[in-house]
């Protein structure tokens, strides 16, 4: 399908970038794009939701990022909520191509959101899930998992080193590395290393 056959009302996304308008709307009044709510557990754990994204259609107002948004905030009873709204009216079969539209140079925010939105709902656990959580952002945003690496390193890196200082603190104040590793939810061997590596002073023999 041509790029123009896709634009009949000749509106944002032929410039060079897509410009929303803010509106107030009932959430129970829009329909979700597609019925992705597989992120509902997640998203329902934050205590702020970023603002849904939605399109004017002649069949009504649809959600076009996420739907697991919208499904959240059905479950928590908001009955009125700011949304952006691409501007103009879209043909129902357009919303696809916004949503890529939308995605295509975001892919590393969303990754990003995404990683947060893990972190908040796993908490202590989030280090044993990595590699999972790691895929699923990769199939949620479309990019590799090497990719998706590149995206989050410094989240990662940043998380990593907050462990150890943790790993470090709780052995200091006579934590065993298994009790460690059990509040961590890292790997006792990889505790080990941690704490033999050390860092600035030198470390206490390790116990056994």
């Amino acid at each position: 399908m041509k790029k123009e056959n896709l634009i009949p009302h000749n509106n944002a996304l032929i410039g060079k970038s897509q410009e929303f308008e803010e509106k107030e709307v009932k959430v129970a009044s829009l329909k979700p794009f597609f019925g992705d709510y597989d992120l509902v557990p997640v998203f329902g754990k934050l205590p702020e939701l970023p603002p849904l994204v939605c399109a004017t259609t002649p069949e009504g107002d649809f959600v076009v990022f996420h739907e697991s948004l919208w499904k959240t905030l059905l479950e928590r009873g908001v009955k009125k909520v700011k949304a952006l709204f691409f501007k103009g009216v879209w043909d129902i079969k357009e919303l696809f191509y916004l949503r890529v539209k939308l995605f295509r140079r975001r892919k590393k925010a969303l990754a990003e959101f995404y990683y947060l939105a893990y972190k908040n709902f796993y908490g202590e656990n989030f280090y044993r899930n990595r590699a999972k959580i790691v895929l699923a952002i990769s199939q949620k945003v479309g990019i590799t998992k090497r990719t998706t690496y590149e995206y989050l390193w410094k989240h990662l890196k940043e998380e990593k080193e907050e462990l150890k200082r943790k790993a470090k603190q709780l052995y200091s104040q006579g934590k065993t590395q298994m009790e460690i590793a059990n509040l961590l939810g890292v790997p006792q061997r990889t505790i080990s290393d941690w704490l033999k590596r050390g860092g600035g002073g030198r470390e206490k023999p390790l116990r056994r």
